[in-house]
């Protein structure tokens, strides 16, 4: 026994001694060399991977692939911090150190496609900066370290490039944040608070008397320094303080653009379909867009104005799909605004500094490999820390090869982005506004056009997400993953809170949206004007005074779902009224389930009004296993149960047998649901909560998020209720 004991402990001192050799390995000079170089090359990879799926985001509505770019975007940000103080604290010398850190510190300026994850990392833009501060700090100690070497001298072409990829950042998270906003917009705000006084009649076919800003060229706007000055010297006094924006040749508007007589604008030459314009267009509206975001407002007759152009650009043929696609268009733009460095990339001088960038990578890399390679070729001088292949083939020297190879893709594959993006149209086709011999040259003309006309891919998904109750009511998501513990470090999934299959955003539903939109005489109603219109409200508008719309979203959700199961119909690809009717029916339940921050309710109250009703599916349908089941003990579950019910599924049932027995054809049913829940998308549209809408433009955007992009621009709110609802279930 005891020999076996002795046995035991040596076979333990041996595997002991075996992990104290390994540990001791891992922190050996080499060790540490090779921990710095795989984390270099890890980060090059990651930002390769943020450049090429930066504005994924807004045209996938994919959680899978949003929570891959946000672990590379954050582990982006701690490896180069990391990796740097690892170079710093090194306790051996390599040349190439200070060759790594300084594109370690481009790759901080990140991506111009993912310069943030959310708005919130843009009220944080003077934490960046000051991080920024001290990490050059720290590479400068390491280039002070590390002596004159000539791969030191190599680099210093791409030192340059260094404060531009940062200022840049930093400047598009300061646009981006609060205060930015505010600052940015003032000029328009100010200016738009006065352009609904144009002189002249409107004409919205023309433009004529729409001075909407697209673009402002290099005018001199009132500043406060030269304010100061005036008022110092007596010899001026403000009429007011405001900003103002004097329309000069330099200042491009939509009266302008129209106006345009140069062959690639003209309706009869190169812009039939007026997309060009309507990028133009689209520029334009989401500034007055920005002002929201901004807390300035537009006043009641700038709205009836965009109201009216909006009603004019509907009233043409296709209209529907045009002013869906110029929304769309508009609200890329904004995701740009929050998102990317492209708005910066943009301004005055900020193309120009994107070509010195290039010049200098063009420059600067060649001579960074042909001045690395001669000191690399003999495996470098002998008393450093090398790492090299069995072969004699130096590892460093591959990596930093690797690292120059990924950063020159990168920024090749940005400035293609950057060259045919929604915003270098919008500069293009203004210049060319503003240059007659642009005008006259043909292959000027051609090259713009084949550019504007260029798209990669879609701005958006185009796509309805849906949610069945009666289907998922039952969903319960793996306590492992989402508990009491894990709440703290990811968004929980609630019980029954799981998608059916997306619906494609097809034209019938765009086209009933927008004429129930068009359509509307007066204040928006949550549905009332279509029920009087097929008259039926004498049956069916009990279920408008429900006291939250959750609830009535929900207990017409329900009776629709029972609808389409009682009462099929035969081709539902042909029926427009079934397509509306079904795919707005489950896209706001899923705006109820996932997003209700995006309707009228307090998203809370939702959230509660939701769990709420997910238990009572679960007692009142237990042990049905299938849909068929469920809507079968539902239908008679409705027969026995008192009319006065407070409960939202069996309001939803009631519901669902009045429609049943409705004497017309089932086709009738249809229209009436079409109809209903077309009128009842416009009315969850505007929102005051303006973030939440832009929180979502990063998460692959929604559809209720154009409409109140629309609604916003016409001025159209909600009118507070007139009656007392309390007393409603």
């Amino acid at each position: 026994m005891r020999e076996l004991q002795r046995l035991q402990m040596g076979a333990g001192n041996k595997t002991l001694s075996k992990a104290t050799a390994v540990v001791k390995s891992l922190r050996t000079p080499k060790a540490n060399l090779g921990k710095i170089e795989f984390l270099a090359c890890v980060t090059a990879f990651l930002l390769m991977l943020l450049t090429i799926f930066g504005t994924s985001r807004r045209q996938l509505n994919n959680q899978r692939l949003r929570s891959l770019l946000w672990a590379a975007y954050t582990l982006t940000s701690y490896l180069i911090v990391y990796t740097l103080g690892l170079m710093t604290e090194a306790s051996f010398q390599n040349e190439l150190l200070p060759v790594w850190a300084i594109f370690l510190m481009i790759f901080f300026g990140s991506s111009d496609s993912y310069s943030v994850h959310s708005l919130e990392d843009c009220e944080r833009w003077k934490n960046y900066v000051w991080q920024y501060a001290i990490e050059i700090t720290g590479v400068a100690f390491l280039f002070v370290m590390s002596g004159i070497t000539l791969p030191m001298i190599s680099v210093l072409i791409l030192c340059l490039i260094v404060p531009l990829k940062a200022f840049r950042r930093a400047a598009s998270l300061k646009i981006a944040s609060g205060y930015g906003r505010q600052m940015t917009t003032k000029l328009i705000a100010d200016y738009m608070s006065t352009e609904h006084r144009s002189e002249g009649d409107l004409d919205p076919s023309q433009m004529r008397g729409y001075k909407y800003v697209v673009r402002v060229g290099n005018i001199n706007t009132l500043s406060l320094k030269m304010f100061k000055e005036r008022q110092a010297a007596a010899r001026w006094e403000a009429p007011d303080y405001g900003k103002p924006l004097e329309i000069t040749d330099r200042v491009v508007t939509i009266e302008k653009v129209w106006k345009c007589q140069g062959w690639l604008l003209r309706s009869g030459g190169g812009d039939k379909d007026s997309k060009l314009k309507d990028i133009c267009l689209s520029f334009s509206f989401c500034k007055l867009l920005r002002i929201k975001f901004s807390d300035y407002s537009l006043t009641k007759q700038a709205h009836q104005k965009a109201w009216k152009l909006i009603q004019h650009l509907y009233a043409e043929e296709n209209g529907s799909e045009r002013l869906f696609r110029i929304v769309e268009l508009e609200l890329s733009f904004l995701f740009d605004i929050f998102y990317t460095k492209y708005p910066t990339i943009f301004q005055r001088f900020g193309w120009k500094i994107k070509v010195i960038e290039l010049l200098l990578l063009v420059i600067g890399v060649p001579v960074t490999i042909g001045l690395c390679f001669p000191w690399y070729d003999s495996n470098g001088p002998q008393d450093e820390v090398q790492l090299a292949t069995a072969g004699g083939l130096s590892i460093d020297f591959l990596v930093t090869i690797l690292i120059l190879l990924i950063f020159t893709c990168g920024e090749l594959i940005q400035c293609f982005y950057m060259a045919v993006s929604d915003w270098a149209k919008v500069s293009l086709l203004c210049k060319y506004v503003r240059t007659n011999w642009w005008q006259e040259n043909r292959w000027m003309e051609k090259l713009i056009g084949l550019i504007c006309r260029t798209q990669l891919t879609e701005p958006w998904e185009r796509k309805l997400h849906q949610f069945s109750l009666l289907e998922s009511y039952d969903y319960t998501p793996p306590r492992w993953l989402y508990n009491i513990f894990t709440d703290f470090f990811m968004d929980p999934i609630r019980d029954g809170q799981t998608q059916s299959p997306p619906a494609e955003l097809v034209r019938e539903v765009k086209e009933a949206v927008f004429r129930s939109l068009m359509s509307n005489p007066g204040p928006l109603q949550n549905g009332e004007v279509s029920l009087i219109r097929n008259e039926v409200a004498h049956m069916l508008s009990w279920t408008l005074g429900l006291k939250t719309q959750t609830q009535v979203i929900i207990v017409w959700h329900i009776a629709t779902s029972i609808f389409e199961h009682e009462a099929p119909t035969t081709d539902p690809s042909s029926n427009s009224h079934f397509l509306v009717a079904t795919n707005l029916s489950k896209y706001l339940a899923y705006l109820v389930a996932f997003y209700p921050k995006l309707l009228p309710d307090h998203p809370y109250d939702s959230e509660y009004i939701f769990d709420g009703i997910v238990i009572e599916a679960r007692h009142l349908l237990k042990g049905c296993k299938t849909l068929e089941e469920r809507i079968k003990k539902l239908n008679k579950i409705g027969k026995t149960m008192d009319d006065n019910t407070c409960k939202v599924i069996i309001q939803g049932v009631q519901l669902g047998q009045q429609l049943l027995d409705v004497e017309n054809e089932p086709n009738f049913v249809w229209k009436v649901l079409a109809e209903f829940w077309a009128e009842l998308m416009v009315y969850v549209a505007p929102s005051n909560n303006a973030i939440a809408q832009a929180q979502h433009l990063a998460m692959g955007g929604e559809f209720v998020t154009h409409l109140w992009a629309l609604v916003s621009h016409a001025g159209i709110e909600r009118e507070p209720p007139d009656v007392d609802v309390t007393h409603f279930c």
